[in-house]
């Protein structure tokens, strides 16, 4: 497996990979309406583009034997999905597609967001958790990530409560 930072020219690759992960894990949880609707604006190639610009996230692709199996996007700064007090990193994006999943790559993705944060000298990582998404909760506390607040996720009229767990790094 190799991990390769996104530019401009993965625009598609990425925003393909988004969209199929985020189907694959929510798609029995949402109205096919709202899920298309979601769907469309956040994985939507002008979308995509523009978070791939900003100059506080990093994005890599996941490749093993030729294929695209995920990505991975962190956040600094301003590019915080929500503020954070200063010093701390976001993993915003940990996706993986269903075919590559139980296999160690998931974990790569993770070991890869953490050595991110290290060596850029982050003194916590912070992301949001779907508060039903048992199985990313499980892995995040096991990893010694710790709940501390709650903010409100939307799908368009839906609104989901989503867990910010945070870990302190040393």
């Amino acid at each position: 497996m190799t991990f390769r930072t996104c530019g401009p020219e993965d625009v598609l690759e990425v925003a393909t990979i988004g969209r199929e992960t985020y189907r694959q894990t929510f798609e029995g949880h949402y109205d096919a309406d709202v899920m298309a609707k979601y769907l469309d604006h956040a994985f939507h190639p002008d979308t995509v583009a523009n978070e791939l610009g900003h100059p506080q996230s990093d994005f890599w692709l996941l490749e093993t034997k030729g294929h695209v199996a995920g990505y991975l996007k962190m956040n600094r700064g301003l590019a915080q999905t929500e503020p954070q007090e200063e010093g701390g990193i976001e993993i915003e994006r940990i996706y993986l597609l269903q075919q590559f999943q139980g296999q160690g790559f998931g974990r790569a993705l993770f070991d890869k967001a953490m050595g991110f944060a290290r060596a850029s000298n982050s003194r916590f990582v912070w992301l949001g958790v779907w508060e039903n998404n048992y199985r990313a909760l499980e892995f995040y506390r096991s990893m010694g990530f710790e709940i501390t607040g709650t903010h409100d996720f939307r799908m368009g009229e839906v609104v989901d409560t989503d867990y910010i767990m945070r870990l302190t790094l040393s």
